[in-house]
């Protein structure tokens, strides 16, 4: 008997069911799109139990009759190409023929449609499981089509295993659909989670800017809408148009990014760096909002790399680069004001996000007569003996005042010690709160006054699936309306603004990943030093007994030398260096 055997079609199905369908969104993704090309105007989407135990798509689109009703659960069964000639100019979402094979494949389906002008004046609907239709049956007259997907994974138990916390795939679920609705404005687009309705959004009008714009405000909240400006350049080749962020409404984090070429969503790493050169040495360490749309002949990019058609490949990168990047640039140039300066961006690749004064290539240019020579203008850490003081630590110690409320100065050994009071207090906080933390002691401070944030909803489901643990670190945060968290209580070292909350939700929500699988250690340290950077300290001015009491705390600390995220938080010039400078031979 042959070693080589045909794979039967039920294991087939399967396989291919891999390729396509990852997790709910997946389904629901596929099954929007499949709306959107039967021309829907409007799409209802249910989902129950972040879409394992249901996921349901109602629109009222062109319809199918029984035999197509049958057909479009078959393999490579699809309306939209004839020849292999066709995937040159696609214009439809999909194109494959394999999505609803591969989730009937691992899932019990019910498809329920009617077509306008059948032989029939009847609707019909087919329902099965694992890929085998069970029954057939006819329904009333109802335009348009309602698929039901229900027990998802259930004849795949370990793919079953590997789909996320219910936060998370709802998380993902409510994404998909925003980018539905951000990428079709004529089409109408309700999302009901376990009977509640998160969102239900008109068909658009005719004046796309404003629908643009009010569907931004849905999506994003209404502080990143005001935030967000129109962007548009275009040429026979191709046409950029849509909204970005303002260089002073950037954000810590780039969940709000939406990308479609020809009103598919992508993603793209050639997209997302040319709108980072666009912004040039504006953008320091935030990120822009957007929604930007590329039209492009469909023979000049590829989507058909990966069966999820997420990935896109252009014919010509750089091409797509300039045009975007410039067209970024230049509306920024127009809007900008006195306190913005730019400088034109090169061609080529985007430049990542350099420090003030930083060169072309993110490097601090050579300064000619260095007023101290370099081996005096830091200490590097050495090993205490007996928990003894930091070498820079040389009693007696006398506060002398404070440079731009950012830096103390102070005598130490008869040389001259310079502080960074933030990086400094950065430190001090860090370590209190780490001890604090590994004994399961947080203080915890109720706020008198709940501080709030605006995040996207998905944002906001990201937040959540953290939200135990959170409490177990001190941040009591509870939803309060669609896009708003609302924080009760903080760690006692700590102290939000609504603008330092924003930020910081929105760097966990970027960083942190699923809690079961980040270990302790790192929740620990990503919360913490970003707590302590986004936490506004008390006073920008230093009185001399704070600047005193600072000193002594930053003595004791396990690393006095660096910030949680490793700036320097002190130079010392030594008395012969000072000397030196002023051409005695003897130090005073």
């Amino acid at each position: 008997m042959s070693e080589i055997q045909l794979l039967p079609e039920e294991v087939i199905a399967k396989i291919a069911a891999g390729e396509v369908i990852e997790r709910p969104a997946s389904v629901l993704k596929e099954l929007i799109e499949n709306a959107v090309d039967a021309g829907a105007s409007r799409i209802t989407v249910d989902i129950r139990k972040a879409g394992k135990h249901l996921i349901r798509v109602n629109d009222d689109g062109r319809g199918m009759d029984l035999e197509d009703l049958k057909l479009s659960v078959s393999r490579h069964a699809t309306s939209k190409i004839r020849t292999f000639e066709d995937l040159d100019k696609i214009k439809t979402f999909g194109f494959r023929g394999e999505a609803l094979y591969s989730i009937f494949a691992v899932s019990k389906l019910a498809i329920t449609s009617f077509k306008p002008g059948a032989a029939a004046d009847t609707g019909n609907s087919i329902s099965g499981e694992g890929g085998r239709i069970l029954s057939e049956t006819k329904t009333p007259p109802v335009k348009g089509a309602t698929v039901e997907v229900t027990d998802l994974f259930f004849n795949t138990p370990a793919r079953a295993k590997f789909m996320k916390s219910e936060p998370s795939e709802r998380a993902h679920i409510i994404r998909t659909v925003e980018e539905a609705a951000l990428a079709d404005l004529k089409i109408g687009f309700t999302l009901n989670i376990d009977d509640t309705e998160i969102f239900s959004m008109p068909p658009g009008g005719e004046d796309f800017w404003a629908a643009l714009g009010d569907r931004a405000g849905v999506i994003f909240g209404k502080n990143i809408r005001q935030g967000l400006i129109k962007v548009e350049g275009r040429n026979p080749a191709i046409s950029i148009y849509g909204l970005i962020s303002k260089p002073d409404s950037l954000s810590a984090t780039r969940i709000n990014q939406h990308f479609f070429v020809n009103k598919r969503p992508v993603s793209s790493r050639v997209i997302q760096q040319a709108l980072y050169r666009g912004y040039d040495t504006m953008r320091g360490d935030k990120h822009p909002a957007c929604v930007l749309f590329l039209d492009l002949n469909p023979a000049d990019f590829d989507v058909n790399i990966h069966p999820q058609k997420k990935d896109v490949k252009f014919a010509s990168d750089n091409d797509v680069f300039r045009k975007l990047s410039s067209t970024v640039y230049n509306e920024i140039l127009k809007k900008q004001t006195a306190s913005v300066a730019l400088s034109a961006p090169a061609d080529g690749g985007a430049s990542g996000s350099a420090e003030p004064g930083a060169g072309q290539n993110g490097e601090i240019p050579a300064q000619e007569g260095n007023l101290f020579s370099n081996e005096t203008l830091q200490l590097e850490p050495v090993e205490r003996e007996n928990g003894g003081t930091p070498n820079w630590y040389l009693p007696p110690i006398s506060y002398l005042g404070q440079i731009a409320k950012s830096y103390l100065l102070f005598e130490s050994g008869g040389g001259l010690l310079v502080m960074d009071q933030h990086a400094a207090q950065e430190r001090i906080l860090f370590e209190k709160y780490m001890e604090e933390f590994s004994k399961g002691a947080i203080k915890v401070q109720p706020l008198m006054l709940p501080v709030s944030a605006e995040l996207s909803r998905t944002q906001i489901e990201t937040v959540l699936k953290w939200k135990e643990w959170l409490d177990k670190a001190g941040f009591e945060i509870e939803r309060f309306g669609a896009t708003t968290l609302r924080l009760h209580s903080t760690p006692a070292l700590f102290y939000f603004t609504p603008e330092a909350l924003n930020e910081f939700l929105g760097y966990l929500t970027e960083v942190l990943g699923e809690p079961e699988k980040a270990s302790e250690d790192l929740k620990r340290n990503t919360v913490a030093t970003m707590a302590c950077k986004k936490s506004v300290k008390a006073h920008d001015f230093i009185k001399p007994q704070e600047a005193l009491r600072l000193i002594e705390d930053l003595k004791g600390a396990k690393d006095s030398f660096h910030c949680p995220h490793g700036r320097p938080t002190l130079f010392y010039i030594s008395p012969s260096e000072i000397a030196r400078k002023f051409q005695r031979t003897n130090v005073i």
